[in-house]
């Protein structure tokens, strides 16, 4: 899609993409998110094709939902990150619950009022690169942020579907609050096995491996018994560097208690299930 100097490609190519070798998906999708907002931009009445503006200015709450309406699963994340309200103010300021859920099931009220605070947010014309920097960068933060919580929820959801009783839990450890990514069972006063939960590449094990290990330390002075468990996810792309960072993360254990066990991938998580049943570790039910 070629529009003089509003062209896509061209706004694109000016946003820096900081952690491309290591996320390259990430990037992909931002980059079909931002071209589809684009179009969606570009194709409506109130876009100033000279100019390369969104004349938001002359934008009813209808027309913002016309827009929405087009590609909700984009346009919705899209006005959210533009607003700057997080879905918890969009339902504590305005009553709108899980507002991302617009994107996927755009139920007409709630879209309706949703498209209302939009509105109220935007009354200025803004260029439209401006717009798509505005979405990118916010919305890369935003998933980024997220990556860790689901591995988190991966490593849950699996022990759970297994029979595990497990889930984050927080304990009381000298003098701090701390987390357990995943506890099984998820009980601070009897924990069996504590999971440390990362994902990254190569480029972030060092560091990540020396959480891994300070995690490691604090958390066993209070959870005496417990076995402990690395969980570090690598990307498809690095999965041919797995021997190397095993061997970094367990080398970080040098001289101190080893991991009970490490996984990488979602296949050693099916090994790590049988390491809970040799551990003799229950199933709900006791089993």
């Amino acid at each position: 899609m070629a529009l003089g100097e509003c062209s896509l490609d061209r706004i694109l190519e000016k946003i820096p993409r900081p952690n491309l070798g290591e996320m390259p998906e990430l990037y992909r999708r931002l980059d079909d998110m931002a071209r589809r907002i684009g179009r969606v931009l570009a194709e409506s009445a109130i876009f100033d094709k000279v100019r390369c503006v969104v004349e938001f200015d002359k934008a009813d709450a209808e027309a913002i939902r016309e827009l929405i309406e087009r590609d909700p699963e984009v346009m919705v994340p899209f006005f959210v990150m533009l607003c700057g309200l997080s879905d918890r103010e969009f339902e504590r300021l305005h009553g709108i619950r899980k507002v991302y859920e617009l994107g996927r099931r755009p139920e007409p009220e709630r879209l309706g009022a949703f498209a209302h605070v939009v509105n109220a947010c935007l009354r200025h014309p803004l260029y439209l690169e401006t717009v798509l920097f505005k979405f990118y960068k916010n919305w890369e933060e935003h998933q980024k942020r997220h990556v860790r919580r689901r591995v988190e929820d991966v490593v849950i959801s699996l022990l759970r579907e297994r029979g595990y009783d497990a889930g984050k839990i927080w304990v009381r450890c000298g003098g701090k609050l701390r987390e357990v990514d995943c506890a099984v069972p998820p009980n601070p006063d009897n924990v069996r096995v504590a999971i440390l939960v990362r994902t990254g590449v190569f480029k972030d094990l060092v560091k990540r491996s020396k959480e891994f290990s300070s995690e490691f330390d604090e958390l066993s002075k209070c959870l005496a018994g417990a076995r402990f468990v690395a969980v570090y996810l690598v990307p498809a792309h690095e999965r041919h560097r797995l021997d190397k960072i095993r061997e970094v993360i367990v080398k970080e254990r040098m001289g101190k208690k080893p991991y009970d066990f490490v996984a990488l991938t979602e296949e050693d998580l099916e090994t790590l299930l049988k390491k809970l049943a040799g551990w003799g570790i229950p199933r709900r039910g006791g089993s």
